[in-house]
């Protein structure tokens, strides 16, 4: 099970996501479900679209897990997510 513990070593698609801060103030605030994700971006599906957001641009991530909400760096993300949970 995901927890604020070990969420960079699970899969995070489908797990709610809210980009806290990015170097593209735009992307600033973009929440919704993760969706889908590559070695250099994740997609976020919000109200009204599915938004790409790349890995770098997103400073600080707010995650929430099953047993409670933890926050990332986006870098800490780099890389093919089938890699990440194997390391």
């Amino acid at each position: 099970m995901t927890s604020p513990e070990n969420v960079l070593v699970h899969e995070i698609i489908g797990l709610g996501a809210k980009i806290v801060e990015s170097t593209d103030p735009t992307l600033n605030g973009v929440s919704g479900s993760i969706v889908f994700e590559t070695r250099n971006t994740i997609s976020i599906r919000t109200d009204s679209a599915v938004k790409q957001i790349a890995k770098k641009a997103a400073k600080k991530i707010e995650v929430k897990t099953h047993s409670g909400v933890c926050f990332i760096s986006g870098s800490s993300l780099i890389g093919r997510p089938e890699d990440r949970t194997s390391r």
